[in-house]
């Protein structure tokens, strides 16, 4: 006789009503949310180049994750409006303490070695404790879920493993009793899952630290120089070789749109949880295109510490545009006009392909491309539909004007200059 059920086992368990369910899904999906904005945040203020990667596409996951949950509550018969409602004060404090971490390697214990390894213990809790056949929707999500999870959990240690082997033992002691109140504030909250005891929140005095705000310039760690004039110190000769190497820096230096994309992402509020979902992924994206970069200039012999590395975009964002302008800058002043075909991302994809005849940067061009449409698809739903109710007129009218606003300026200092552009379209 073939098994009835599939393989799934304790088909005969009684396990979590629909609101145990939901009531603890919604808490491990609090953390998933905060956890987005946190990292989005830091990654700009944080000064160790890799570790901004890590916290973008933590970000991403993240935001991946929660809408998971959020979809699968709502079919849990939980409403928008309670699966946002906060868990409570304390935790709400435990995450202030989180993002306000004076460094990195505080920042990254905290995440990587309290709240994290207890989400998942309390999924490897909900999973035991669900029944498995009314369930299995759920068990799914988190099955796939707990890969990334505990990925990121493992790049988290080996950059805390890095950080930690350059910091003194007064140092590493603090943050051994900073964890272990974090920890406690956790508790006192009702844990990852909210079915602990709720307690007093533990006095936190010695730990209380400067909030965190974002940063007027986004640092670089010692091993480069930075320079808010895009492609300072570098030579392109007129020339396809020329135009090659100026495309794989435009790619490399998208770092700082990057950070643009998460100044916008930490510093919008009242948004649908739509919008921080892309917004999340285009933060992970413009990490990814920069990273294209690195790796094509890698691969043919470039030192990537020897050139300035370009912070303009942040800088201009942080500094000149609100939130909601950085965003039209972004999507509809570049990222829409390079869809425009010739030049164009399609243009640059065929450069690569037939001229330059480089097949690593074919491929990283190829999607960029393809990135780019979807990044063109954001700013037509959030800027030319939604805050411009369709007007694209108008849009492109505003958009043009903030090209007009940056390039004066990036002329007001001497270490600033109006922003060559390349001979292809979509520079940042």
């Amino acid at each position: 006789m073939l098994d009835p059920f599939m393989g799934i086992k304790d088909w005969d368990k009684v396990g979590l009503s629909v609101a145990e369910s939901a009531e603890r899904l919604r808490h491990i999906a609090y953390f998933d949310r905060k956890i987005m904005r946190i990292a989005a945040g830091r990654m700009i203020a944080c000064p160790e180049y890799e570790i901004k990667g890590i916290l973008a596409r933590v970000s991403w996951l993240d935001a991946v994750h929660h809408d998971q949950l959020r979809g699968r509550c709502k079919q849990l018969r939980m409403g928008s409006s309670a699966f946002d409602k906060s868990p409570g004060p304390v935790l709400d404090a435990l995450m202030n303490a989180v993002l306000d971490s004076p460094g990195t390697l505080e920042l990254l214990s905290a995440l990587f070695e309290v709240i994290k390894p207890a989400q998942i213990e309390a999924i490897s809790r909900y999973m035991e404790a669900a029944q498995p056949i009314v369930d299995q929707p759920t068990l799914h999500i988190l099955r796939h879920q707990l890969l990334d999870r505990e990925d990121e959990i493992a790049w988290g240690r080996e950059a805390i493993a890095h950080l930690s082997s350059s910091a003194g033992k007064d140092e590493l002691d603090f943050l051994q009793q900073r964890n272990v109140y974090l920890a406690r504030l956790l508790a006192a909250g009702g844990g990852a899952d909210g079915t602990g005891p709720a307690a007093e929140m533990p006095d936190s005095d010695e730990f209380l630290t400067d909030p965190f705000v974002l940063p007027d310039h986004s640092p670089r760690d010692s091993r480069y120089t930075s320079s808010v004039t895009k492609f300072k110190d570098i030579h392109f000769e007129d020339s396809d070789e020329g135009r090659f190497k100026m495309m794989m820096y435009s790619r490399y230096f998208e770092m700082s749109p990057a950070e643009g994309v998460a100044y916008v992402l930490f510093e919008t509020t009242g948004r649908p949880w739509a919008f921080y979902l892309d917004t999340a992924r285009h933060l992970w994206d413009e990490v990814r295109h920069s990273w294209f970069g690195e790796a094509a200039l890698r691969k043919l012999g470039y030192d990537v510490y020897e050139a300035p590395n370009w912070i303009g975009f942040y800088e201009v964002s942080k500094n000149l545009f609100g939130p909601e302008e950085a965003y039209v800058h972004l999507t509809v002043a570049i990222e829409q006009a390079a869809m425009k075909y010739p030049p164009g991302k399609r243009e640059e994809w065929e450069f690569a392909r037939d001229t330059a005849k480089d097949p690593l940067m074919t491929t990283f061009q190829d999607f960029d491309w393809a990135d780019e449409v979807v990044h063109a698809g954001f700013g037509k739903k959030w800027v030319v539909d939604t805050a411009y109710e369709g007007n694209v007129e108008a849009a492109r009218k505003d958009a043009d004007l903030t090209w007009e606003r940056r390039n004066r300026f990036m002329g007001q200092a001497p270490d600033r200059k109006i922003i060559p552009q390349s001979p292809f379209a979509g520079n940042y």
